[in-house]
């Protein structure tokens, strides 16, 4: 039996309104209604509703598609009436199942990583190496596609239910058409009350409610501090932090007195490689190795990720910046020195080097042919790590004896799925595998420690590969003549704070790591001061023979100088976080003011929100100084005259 146009735009309208509470089922286990619950009565009406209007939101690009192709069908006047209906329903089968798989992607990505889709995660789907750097298995990928052609299937059943459903009721009309109208209306006005809710808590500072918007996919945070201001309100404003500008980096030329003998430079970063991962029983090599050197018990990488936090190691300047350089195609100072000295260079990685984009970043000035990637030959890292270790060794066996050389490796082994040889298990039981698309959050905890143990056999086997380049500088008496660096670009949680892995908050777990320095004729020390990876680059400036002030090309210090540093910044993809003994404070960027912020103590413990307020004041001087620290290195761009 065909259906008439009213009838079948009726039955669009009821297939609309079920994959509209399919929507809320995908999407509600992010949502902190229990946050909620105990902020106020208030806070869990705002989420309710914010939730409940979201939803339908998601879901508009469906429905005016569907109802597109509906009017344009119709439109063309074809004699056959399932004809006129078949784009339609085909259109309405496809588009709320691509919404539902998209919203089931979002939802798992927070689950296990605590952030939505977002522009970091959709750079990693485009960027050439982004979906290899995750680690995924085959199992994994075919898990992906049977969820995938199971959202279609399942948006085809109900379609198909409620059509044979509706031939059987046509007598009944189960709802009336004004009442999508009324509901459409409703719709409109409740997500304005939404946002101008949002609006007056943002104007006047109240946190409580505007920190429950993170967990609703996709919230437009807006402002009206201006309308309320207007309005005769007084409007707290605080300091704004912003990035824009052309690069003004290095701020001055740098002057340059080559050495008379220029050390030579091995610099070896791993990922994921956290604090506590330096230790005998995991890492008895380096741990020897870091015994005759400098080691620093209280580093902190310049990011929960390896862009950030590779970035900052080589321009000793935060992460935030990365955005800048890689418009500009800016590279790391240090390179240019390096270049400049007529070092012989030749860098690997067993990841790539176009995801991040460090080929038109940092190392954007060092010539093609000089940078090695493995990670698409197929192979697992620990395998691509012991060839790039073996090459390296290789390039500085056929170096020219007469000059220096600068060689720089990025070790893949500690990255998830976390991969070692069977002569590298130190910890058992392990995972055989992890599958990316079963995961969820309760599964992912009962099986965290068989995944923390494959992480620490990854470890263990990373050491193993410093312990050759050592036994190699030993044998060759090279450690004379060649500073060492041994540090991770970032750390690592095992869900200490409720996540896995690395990207999504900055607990120390994710974002403090080993940092080893080996200079020749320094002697072997432990510190604890706090030091940041943006303190490489001005403790090895000076040994190259700079003697630029450090703030000309680094906000950082010298390691081995007098300088003590008093706080640090990490960065992500749109954050910055301030540390201090005290606290961490974590601010969007380009944001103006502490709307949304989120305050902890120093050691990742919650501060009591009544408290918030008087500590945001006390901390005033040091967002200042923030500011300031974020445009050091940038030359306002000025309109051109029309």
């Amino acid at each position: 039996m065909s259906l008439s146009k009213r009838h079948q735009s009726r039955l669009l309208s009821h297939f609309l309104l079920l994959s509209y509470l399919m929507v809320l089922l995908v999407s509600v286990d992010s949502i902190a209604f229990d946050t909620a619950y105990a902020t106020s009565p208030g806070a869990l009406v705002f989420i309710t509703v914010a939730f409940l209007c979201y939803g339908a939101l998601y879901l508009l690009p469906a429905i005016v598609l569907t109802r597109l192709t509906f009017s344009l069908s119709n439109w063309r006047r074809q004699p056959d009436q399932e004809a006129r209906t078949l784009p339609s329903s085909l259109v309405a089968i496809l588009t709320t199942g691509t919404t539902l798989l998209l919203l089931f992607a979002n939802a798992k990505v927070f689950a296990l990583y605590g952030m939505f889709i977002n522009g970091f995660i959709i750079n990693l789907v485009m960027t050439p190496g982004g979906l290899l750097s995750l680690g995924g298995s085959g199992a994994s990928n075919a898990g992906f596609a049977l969820i995938a052609v199971g959202f279609f299937a399942v948006q085809g059943g109900l379609f198909w239910l409620i059509r044979w459903g509706y031939l059987r009721t046509l007598q009944h009309q189960w709802l009336p058409t004004r009442m999508y109208l009324y509901t459409l209306a409703m719709l409109a006005l409740t997500t304005f009350g939404i946002h101008f809710t949002y609006a007056a808590n943002d104007a006047f500072g109240r946190n409580a409610i505007m920190s429950l918007t993170d967990t609703i996919p996709f919230f437009q945070h807006v402002t009206s501090r201006h309308f309320f201001a207007k309005l005769g309100y007084e409007i707290k404003r605080g300091p704004k932090l912003d990035i824009k500008g052309r690069l003004n980096y290095p701020m001055a030329p740098l002057q340059i007195t080559t050495p008379a003998k220029p050390y030579n430079i091995i610099w070896l970063t791993s990922e994921s490689w956290r604090a506590d991962m330096l230790n005998p029983e995991i890492m008895p090599a380096t741990w020897q190795f870091a015994g005759q050197a400098a080691r620093f018990t209280h580093n902190y990488s310049g990011g929960n990720g390896t862009r950030m936090g590779v970035f900052s190691m080589f321009t000793g300047i935060p992460g935030n910046y990365w955005f800048t350089f890689l418009k500009e195609q800016g590279g790391a100072a240090i390179i240019d020195v390096l270049q400049q000295e007529h070092y012989q260079m030749s860098l690997y990685t067993s990841a790539m080097f176009s995801y991040p984009e460090f080929e038109k970043t940092i190392f954007s000035h060092v010539a093609t042919e000089k940078l090695h990637a493995l990670q698409k030959n197929g192979k697992p890292g620990w395998e691509n790590d012991r060839t790039n270790v073996t090459d390296m060794l290789n390039f500085i066996d056929k170096r020219d004896p007469g000059k220096p050389f600068f060689t720089f490796m990025f070790f893949e082994s500690p990255h998830a799925r976390y991969y070692f040889p069977p002569e590298s298990v130190i910890r058992r039981p392990y995972e055989d595998d992890i599958n990316y698309a079963t995961l969820d959050k309760a599964t992912l905890k009962k099986n965290m420690p068989g995944i923390k143990n494959r992480y620490l056999n990854s470890v263990h086997h990373l050491d193993s590969q410093f312990a050759r380049v050592f036994d190699y500088l030993k044998q060759h008496q090279l450690l004379d003549s060649t500073i060492v660096i041994l540090v991770g670009d970032h750390g690592e949680e095992f869900m200490e704070h409720g996540y896995w892995g690395h990207n999504s908050t900055f607990v120390d777990q994710q974002i403090r790591t080993p940092l080893v320095l080996w200079v020749p004729g320094q002697a072997a020390q432990v510190s604890d001061k706090m030091t940041s990876h943006m303190d490489i680059v001005p403790t090895l400036m000076p040994l190259l023979g700079v003697s630029n002030p450090v703030s000309d090309y680094a906000i950082g210090y010298n390691l081995f100088g007098e300088q003590q540093r008093t706080y640090a910044y990490v960065s992500d993809w749109s954050k910055i976080t301030y540390i201090d003994q005290d606290v961490k404070i974590t601010q969007p960027v380009s944001i103006d003011g502490y709307a949304g912020n989120r305050i902890t103590t120093a050691d990742d413990r919650p501060i009591p929100i009544e408290q918030v307020a008087r500590i945001t004041q006390q901390k005033q001087p040091a967002t200042l100084q923030l500011m300031q620290d974020l445009s050091r290195y940038m030359v306002k761009e000025h309109p051109k005259p029309q």
